[in-house]
């Protein structure tokens, strides 16, 4: 081999070598710039605005501050939606066209949301009327299922924890809800489930679900459902049943200083719950 070959061979060898050095030691490193981020979205429970004093630490005219507050939050943030787990008002048993008057107020804090808005109702709620809720909420009833663009896996699940009376769920229902999950289990998807209502006393100490054994049940037999999320006890909770995660959101309502809701990404292994003034962080691990 002459020379001036020879040193045209060495510049191809070392040029090609270095580009396969290059491709080991950085390229790994790059392709991480592009990996997706968590799935993301938020959770509040009991807003309950009411224009009325303060009564048992619940600060009802605050509490429609504290919820301007979280819609900046929000259209700040990075969630793809925001899910509230019922009571935004307090109502007034004996006037449903004044109950419907305060729901109009909080409807027009999140009105302002950049990001869509899901509905949990909650016995509160019930005072402005089933059909007032039905159109204020856009809602044909008041339990359903939904999936998300970017949650490939994850099935959503609202729950009515009213439709057979106070805490109750109806037969069918419950029927429904077996179906949902058993859909989900057929498609590869972990369940999220929202309701007002805890069902574990562990989970919710004061106040929960007066029937909760047919939804445990139904749970029990596909095994799918990651977590439960519920409202109504203010005071919050958690609790761990065969593979579910039970977590209570405190009430908003009586939080007038710091504020209480929730960040929750959805990770491979885990669900990350990322608390925000009164709420708690915490990690709950998959199975």
């Amino acid at each position: 081999m002459c020379m001036k070959k020879f040193s045209q061979y060495l510049e191809s060898h070392f040029f090609v070598s270095g580009i396969i050095i290059f491709t080991l030691l950085f390229l790994p490193g790059l392709s991480g710039c592009g990996d997706k981020q968590p799935f993301t979205f938020s959770v509040a429970a009991d807003i309950q605005y009411s224009d009325k004093d303060t009564r048992i630490n619940r600060h009802y005219r605050e509490s429609i501050e504290r919820l301007k507050d979280y819609v900046e939050f929000l259209n700040n943030g990075s969630h793809a939606f925001m899910i509230q787990l019922g009571d935004v008002i307090d109502g007034y048993s004996d006037d449903a066209n004044r109950s419907a008057g305060e729901l109009e107020v909080v409807l027009g804090v999140l009105d302002k949301l950049q990001i869509p808005a899901y509905h949990v109702v909650g016995n509160h709620c019930m005072s402005a009327g089933e059909d007032v809720l039905k159109t204020s909420f856009s809602l044909d009833r008041f339990f359903y299922d939904f999936s998300f663009p970017g949650a490939r896996g994850w099935r959503f699940v609202v729950i009515d924890g009213n439709d057979a009376g106070y805490g109750i769920v109806s037969e069918g229902q419950v029927k429904w809800f077996r179906s949902v999950l058993i859909d989900a289990a057929a498609n590869d998807e972990r369940v999220l489930v929202f309701s007002h209502y805890a069902l574990l006393r562990e989970a919710a100490a004061n106040h929960r679900m007066a029937q909760p054994d047919p939804l445990l049940e139904a749970m029990d037999e596909t095994g799918n459902v990651a977590a439960w999320f519920a409202g109504h006890d203010h005071a919050g909770g958690y609790a761990y049943r065969n593979g579910v995660h039970h977590l209570t959101l405190k009430g908003m309502v009586e939080s007038p200083v710091n504020n209480a809701y929730i960040s929750v990404e959805l990770l491979d292994d885990m669900i990350r719950i990322t608390g925000y003034g009164d709420e708690t962080s915490r990690d709950l691990l998959l199975e």
